[in-house]
């Protein structure tokens, strides 16, 4: 069945427009593809009826594949989807009924008003529950219309047998149940189509969404990798200028000693210079190997989730040491007023990975050159649960993108 439904999909779409979502073309389609098995429908009874000699009886079928078609052409002229719905819902509902009293009645008929049936299937395509129980409601007013003005059809009677009063009645519920049969099949694969359509796009989404987020794991790593070789730098190039002059100073030492010229001043001078050297030395290498330590505490947090405990003040400070260069470079003041007992058992990566993209977000759009900027982080803890506030004096953003920022 699928493969005549794609073979009858250049009709069904004669409807959509650009602009229509998925839904809206799937309820175009519904109500076409009703149109069309009526159609067929009547030209097998408007053919039974010429056969018999019905003539007057078979003007209605066929008047309903005329209508059917300019209805479908004017729709696909214009693209007024409500007006050829209700036309064709309209005629669905009442030519079954008149086709009905021109054969003689219900029974004459082998019970043709069943047709009007699947016009309450058709008013599905409304998408709105009060339109579609109104036409229920109009179709069951019509069946017992029919069924109290049987007495008068039956002028029309031309006494068939009764075999073919009986194979009027099978065809009737054989097409009626087929019909609607088929245009179910239609209505659940479309909405299977529509749900794995859908399940692949949040597959798709959610590949894209892991992607984002390695990837700005790797630029927030990019970044401590950057700040963290920027701040080692300097006193690391303190520490080889030292080294130079500790070792200019030896040299002056040994070669004032051999030429027998060293006096104890300049020895004193001498070893003085050496010792400044090297308490800057070591205050330099010191805070080099401060700033490696929290960067190698932060970075192995954001590649690893291990649950572990950790202070949290301690662990944040370590984290805006390491970020340092960028702090530096808009001249942010980070103002660390979370507690300090604070002790969790929880995965410190994660708060790593929050609190690192606020401060470079806050850095990289909210703050200007030459102004006094500034972030506070601050922390409480109310009900059991923890609540961290994070806060920058930046320029903000405007009523349009605020209105966005939720959007995927």
């Amino acid at each position: 069945m699928m493969q005549i439904i794609n073979k009858l999909k250049p009709i069904l779409t004669i409807g959509d427009k650009e602009s229509d979502n998925d839904d809206v073309k799937r309820q175009h389609g519904f109500l076409i593809y009703m149109g069309l098995l009526m159609s067929m429908g009547g030209a097998v009874w408007g053919t039974l009826c010429i056969l018999n000699d019905i003539y007057l009886a078979a003007v209605v079928p066929y008047t309903y594949i005329l209508i059917t078609f300019f209805n479908f052409l004017f729709l696909y002229k214009t693209k007024n989807f409500v007006f050829s719905q209700r036309v064709q819902i309209l005629i669905s509902l009442l030519l079954p009924f008149f086709f009905q009293f021109l054969l003689g009645g219900f029974v004459a008929s082998g019970g043709n008003v069943l047709w009007s049936v699947i016009a309450v299937f058709g008013s599905f395509t409304l998408r709105a529950k009060g339109a579609s129980l109104v036409w229920f409601i109009l179709f069951s007013l019509l069946m017992i219309f029919s069924g109290l003005i049987d007495d008068y059809a039956k002028v029309f009677d031309i006494g068939l047998s009764e075999g073919y009063i009986v194979f009027f009645f099978v065809l009737n519920f054989i097409a009626v149940i087929a019909i609607i049969f088929s245009l179910y099949y239609y209505f659940v694969s479309s909405e299977e189509d529509a749900r794995n359509e859908l399940n692949y796009s949040l597959e798709q989404l959610k590949k894209a969404q892991e992607q984002i987020v390695a990837s700005e794991k790797m630029a927030s790593l990019g970044s401590l990798v950057s700040g963290v070789a920027h701040e080692i730098n300097t006193p690391l190039g303190v520490g080889l200028t030292g080294v130079s002059q500790i070792t200019h100073e030896i040299k002056k030492i040994e070669s004032n000693y051999k030429s027998e010229a060293l006096t104890e001043e300049a020895l004193l001078g001498s070893v003085s210079v050496i010792k400044q050297l090297a308490e800057t030395i070591r205050d330099r290498l010191d805070n080099a190997a401060s700033l490696v330590k929290s960067f190698k505490s932060i970075s192995i947090d954001q590649h690893y989730e291990d649950k572990r405990e950790f202070m949290l003040k301690k662990y944040i400070a370590d984290l805006i040491t390491s970020l340092q260069s960028p702090i530096k470079s808009k001249k942010v003041k980070v103002i660390n007023n979370l507690d300090e007992n604070l002790l969790l058992e929880s995965y410190p990566g994660i708060y790593s990975q929050i609190i690192s993209n606020l401060i470079l977000n806050s850095i990289l759009h909210g703050f200007e050159e030459n102004t006094e900027n500034q972030i506070e982080i601050e922390s409480k803890r109310i009900d059991g649960k923890l609540i961290l506030n994070y806060r920058d004096n930046g320029k903000g953003i405007t009523d349009e993108i605020e209105s966005k920022i939720f959007d995927p």
